[in-house]
C-alpha cells in the first residue's frame, strides 16, 4: 500500500558508524560519516545466493518529530548504544547500554532497576572444588589471519589483482582498510600498491609457516574450453611447457573436481604447497594451497577418445557429486611442480 500523506512522528534510526558514539555527545539526526566497514567481513549462503555481512550497527536512535511540543523538528530521545570487541577473526558485542535524553539534550540518569547478584553457589562437601573452566586464548599471527581470511573470501580479488585481470577496486581497498593495511578509503596509487603488497606477503608468509607434508599428488580441475582461453589452453596442452602461476594455485590432495581439463600435478620433496588445515576457513574441504609464481611442467597429455584415457580416467579420485559426468572431462594433463 502507499505510504500516508501525513508527518511522521517518530524515526526509528539504526546507525552503522555515520554518527559519533560517544556517550556524552548526543549525535545528530543527519548522518555525518560514512559507513563503517567491520574488522571480521562474512558471507552467508543459506538460501544460495550470497548474503555480504560487512557492517556493525553501532547504535540505535529514537528521534521524536513534536516541533510545538519539544521545540525541535528532530528530538532525540532514546538511544541504545552497542559496544563491540573488534577482531579481524571475530568480532563480539561485549556491551548493550540504553541511554534516555530530555528535549534540551540533556542525558537522563540510568534508572538502578539491575536485580540482586546471585546468592553463592552450595558449599560441596569436602576441601575439594571443581575448577572453573575458562575460554582457551589463541594466539595468531597477523600472516596466519591473512591467510584465513584469504581462504573465507579474500583468493578471488587476490588472485585477480596477481594475474592482471580486471578486480573489484572497492571491495580490495575495504579489504585492505579493514584489516589495517590502509589508513584510508582513498589510497594513492602507491600507498594501494605498497598495502597489496604487504597483504600479500603475509598470505604467502603465513603460508609457508605451515607444516610440510608428504603428498606426492594432488589435483586441480580447470574450464579451458572457452574461445577466451584459447591462449591458456594451448600453454596447458604443449608437452615440455613451463608455466608459471601468478596467483596462489588451489589443489586438492583428496579428489580432482570435475572440468573439461583435470590437472594430476606431481610433487617432488621440498615443494612449497601446504595444506590449511585448521587454517582454512571452509573445515570440510581438504586443500593444499601453493604461493605465487609456482612453476609447472607439462609431461603429458591424454585427450578423450585415446587409448590411455579410459585406463588413466579410472585411476583418478574425483569429487562425490560428479562422478557419474565423466563426460565433461576432456584431457588429462599429467604435470610437475618444480621446486626451482
Amino acid at each position: 500500500s502507499a505510504t500516508p500523506a501525513v508527518q511522521w512522528l517518530f524515526t526509528l534510526v539504526f546507525d552503522y558508524g555515520e554518527r559519533g558514539v560517544d556517550p556524552q555527545v548526543p549525535p545528530a539526526f543527519t548522518a555525518q560519516n560514512s559507513w563503517l566497514a567491520r574488522q571480521d567481513p562474512f558471507s552467508l549462503y543459506n538460501y544460495g545466493f550470497e548474503i555480504r555481512l560487512h557492517r556493525l550497527c553501532r547504535q540505535v536512535l529514537m528521534f521524536h518529530h513534536f516541533p510545538d511540543e519539544l521545540g525541535e523538528a528532530d528530538t532525540l530521545v532514546s538511544r541504545l548504544l552497542l559496544e563491540y570487541d573488534e577482531n579481524p577473526i571475530l568480532t563480539q558485542l561485549c556491551a548493550a547500554r540504553t541511554l534516555a535524553y530530555e528535549g534540551d539534550g540533556y542525558r537522563r540518569a540510568p534508572v538502578n532497576n539491575m536485580m540482586p547478584p546471585p546468592p553463592p553457589p552450595p558449599m560441596m562437601g569436602g576441601n575439594s572444588s571443581r575448577p572453573k573452566s575458562k575460554w582457551a586464548i589463541v594466539e595468531e599471527s597477523k600472516q596466519i589471519q591473512a591467510l584465513r581470511y584469504y581462504s573465507a573470501q579474500g583468493y578471488s580479488v587476490i588472485n585477480k589483482y596477481l594475474r592482471g585481470d580486471d578486480y573489484p577496486e572497492t571491495q580490495a581497498k575495504e579489504t585492505l582498510l579493514s584489516r589495517d593495511y590502509l589508513s584510508t578509503n582513498e589510497p594513492s596509487d602507491e600507498e594501494f600498491k605498497n598495502a597489496m603488497s604487504v597483504y600479500i606477503n603475509d598470505i604467502a608468509e603465513g603460508l609457508s609457516s605451515l607444516p610440510e607434508t608428504d603428498h606426492r599428488v594432488v589435483y586441480r580441475g580447470l574450464k579451458l574450453d572457452k574461445p577466451a582461453l584459447s591462449d591458456v589452453l594451448k600453454e596447458y596442452t604443449t608437452i615440455g611447457n613451463i608455466i608459471i602461476d601468478k596467483a596462489f594455485m588451489s589443489t586438492s590432495p583428496d579428489k580432482a573436481w570435475i572440468n573439461d581439463t583435470i590437472l594430476n600435478i606431481y610433487l617432488e620433496k621440498g615443494h612449497k604447497g601446504r595444506i590449511l588445515g585448521d587454517v582454512a576457513h571452509f573445515k570440510g574441504e581438504a586443500e593444499m594451497l601453493f604461493p605465487p609464481n609456482t612453476k609447472l611442467k607439462i609431461e603429458s597429455i591424454v585427450n578423450c577418445g585415446s587409448q590411455d584415457f579410459a585406463s588413466q580416467l579410472s585411476k583418478l579420485r574425483l569429487s562425490d557429486d560428479a562422478t557419474a559426468d565423466t563426460n565433461r572431462i576432456k584431457r588429462i594433463i599429467n604435470m610437475r611442480v618444480l621446486n626451482s
